[in-house]
C-alpha cells in the first residue's frame, strides 16, 4: 500500500520519493506536490469562474442557449492547442516554468472578462482563458518526475484531483462573492458579477509567482542547470537501501538529466496506439468533466427550478468530489498494479471506465425530483473522476523518455472530449438537456472496451492467442 505520512521521506536510487507525506512541505519533492495541486486548483477558479454566474451573465447580456453553449466549447477548446504545445516545452525548460507563466498570463483574460458587452466577446475572452487549462500538463509532469514509480500513480492521482477539486470550490465560492458585492456592496446585479471575476484573476497571478520563486522542477533542482538538493543528500545518506552515495547522485546529475525533446517526439507519441487510446478515455472522464462542469450550473436551476447560489453549491458536489475520488482511482491502480502488474492497472481502468458510463446512462432516468438527481450526479462523479486518476496511472509507463510529449496530448485528449460533450450538450439544450447525459454514458460505456487494445509493456489485459 501507498505510504501517505512517511517519515523520513524515502528517496529512491533515482533520486524521487518513493512514498508520499502529505503534511510535509519541503523541498523538492512534497513542496513541489502541493504547489502542482494548489496551481491546478487555482487555475481551475479562472478557468471555471463563468460558469456558476452564468443566470446572471446570461440575463445581463441577454444571451441565447447556443450563444452559452458557444462560451462553454470556447472555453475548453481552446485548451487543445494549448496542451500539445505545454507538453513538450515541459521536456525542454521544466514544469516550473511553464506552470507560473500559464498562470500569470492566463490571469489576464480572467480580468478582462468582466469588460464583455456581448456574446462575441464573451465566447472570445473564454477562448483565452483556457490557457489555464492547460496547467494540468505541467500539474502531471511535476509529480511523476518527483515520485517513483511506485506511488506515481497515487502522487499524480491526488495532485489532479485535488487541481480538479477547484471546479467545486469555484462552484461555491463565485455565487457567494458574487452575493457579497451584489447584497452587502449595493452593486448592481450587472457589476457584481463583472467584478467578481477579478478575484481569480488575482489568485492566478500570486500563486504562479509563487511558483516560480520558492519551488523545483525536479528532484535535482532547476531543470536548466540540475544539481542534487541538500535535502535529496541527507534523504539518501540516511537511507541503506536501493541508494547510491552521494558522490554517486552528483555524477547522476549528469548521466540522467533529462532529454530535450521537439517536434519529433512530439510525433513519436503521436504515432503510438497506446497514446490515441488513451487520448479517447481521458476525453471519456475529464472531457466529460469539464462538459458538466459548464452545463451544471444552469440545468438545475432551469430544471428544478432553484436559485442561481443553490444551483452553485449542488453543482460544487460534482467538483468537490475530487478531494478523494480521483485519488481512489489512483490507489487502486498502484495496488491493482501491484498485485497483478501492469494488467492490474489495465483492468481497474476498464471497469472504472465502464461503470462511469453506465451512471451517466442511469441519471436520464432519476431526474423526478431534486434528491434522486444529487445521488445519481455524486456516484457518476465519482466515477468519472477516478478514471482521471487510473489514466494517469499508465500514462507514465507508454514511453518514459517522452512522457511530457505524451502527458501533454492525453491531456489534450481530454479538452477534445470536452469539446465534444459540450457539443452534445448544445444539440440537446433546455429540456432535452438530461438526454445528452444518456449520449455521454452510452459513448463511454463503449470506450471502456478500448481498455483490452492497450498493451503497455508488452502486456495486455487479455492476450489473445493466434492459431
Amino acid at each position: 500500500m501507498v505510504r501517505l505520512f512517511a517519515n523520513p521521506l524515502p528517496i529512491a536510487e533515482n533520486q524521487k520519493a518513493s512514498a508520499i507525506n502529505l503534511i510535509k512541505g519541503s523541498r523538492p519533492h512534497m513542496r513541489a506536490f502541493h504547489f502542482s495541486w494548489l496551481s491546478f486548483l487555482t487555475a481551475f477558479t479562472g478557468w471555471f469562474a463563468v460558469a456558476p454566474l452564468m443566470t446572471s451573465i446570461r440575463k445581463d447580456l441577454k444571451l441565447t442557449p447556443d450563444q452559452i453553449a458557444d462560451s462553454n466549447i470556447s472555453s475548453v477548446s481552446s485548451t487543445i492547442i494549448f496542451r500539445i504545445i505545454v507538453g513538450p516545452l515541459c521536456d525542454r525548460i521544466g514544469p516550473r516554468r511553464v506552470m507560473s507563466v500559464l498562470l500569470m498570463v492566463g490571469a489576464i483574460p480572467v480580468g478582462l472578462s468582466g469588460l464583455v458587452q456581448s456574446a462575441e466577446g464573451l465566447i472570445a475572452v473564454r477562448f483565452f482563458v483556457g490557457i489555464l487549462g492547460a496547467t494540468f500538463v505541467p500539474c502531471q509532469f511535476w509529480t511523476t518526475h518527483m515520485f517513483d514509480s511506485k506511488v506515481v500513480g497515487s502522487a499524480n492521482a491526488l495532485v489532479g484531483g485535488w487541481g480538479n477539486m477547484g471546479a467545486g470550490i469555484t462552484y461555491v465560492l463565485m455565487p457567494l462573492i458574487f452575493e457579497g458585492f451584489n447584497t452587502s456592496a449595493g452593486l448592481s446585479e450587472s457589476l457584481s458579477w463583472r467584478v467578481t471575476l477579478i478575484i481569480p484573476a488575482i489568485l492566478c497571478f500570486l500563486v504562479g509567482l509563487c511558483d516560480f520563486l520558492f519551488t523545483d522542477d525536479c528532484p535535482k533542482g532547476d531543470w536548466l542547470h540540475p544539481t542534487v538538493p541538500l535535502e535529496v543528500h541527507k534523504a539518501s545518506a540516511e537511507k541503506k537501501d536501493d541508494v547510491t552515495t552521494i558522490e554517486d547522485s552528483e555524477k547522476q546529475v549528469h548521466r540522467d538529466t533529462p532529454p530535450r525533446p521537439g517536434a519529433k517526439q512530439f510525433f513519436m507519441a503521436l504515432k503510438n496506439p497506446n497514446v490515441i487510446i488513451l487520448m479517447f478515455m481521458y476525453a471519456c472522464s475529464f472531457g466529460v468533466e469539464l462538459a458538466v462542469d459548464n452545463v451544471l450550473a444552469v440545468f438545475f436551476h432551469d430544471h428544478f427550478q432553484i436559485s442561481q447560489k443553490n444551483a452553485g453549491l449542488i453543482g460544487s458536489l460534482f467538483g468537490l468530489m475530487n478531494l478523494f475520488s480521483r485519488a481512489t482511482g489512483g490507489f487502486l491502480s498502484d495496488f491493482a498494479n501491484e498485485k497483478f502488474g501492469i494488467r492490474g492497472r489495465l483492468l481497474i481502468q476498464f471497469v472504472i471506465l465502464f461503470m462511469e458510463g453506465l451512471f451517466l446512462f442511469i441519471f436520464r432516468f432519476t431526474l423526478r425530483n431534486l434528491g434522486e438527481a444529487i445521488v445519481i450526479l455524486i456516484l457518476f462523479s465519482y466515477f468519472t473522476q477516478a478514471c482521471c486518476g487510473t489514466s494517469f496511472g499508465i500514462v507514465p509507463f507508454v514511453d518514459p523518455a517522452i512522457v511530457g510529449a505524451i502527458s501533454g496530448l492525453v491531456g489534450a485528449g481530454g479538452n477534445i472530449g470536452g469539446v465534444a460533450f459540450n457539443a452534445v450538450f448544445k444539440l440537446y439544450s433546455s429540456e432535452a438537456t438530461p438526454t445528452g447525459f444518456l449520449v455521454l454514458g452510452i459513448v463511454v460505456m463503449v470506450v471502456s472496451f478500448s481498455s483490452f487494445f492497450l498493451k503497455i509493456e508488452g502486456r495486455r489485459l487479455v492476450e489473445f492467442k493466434r492459431g
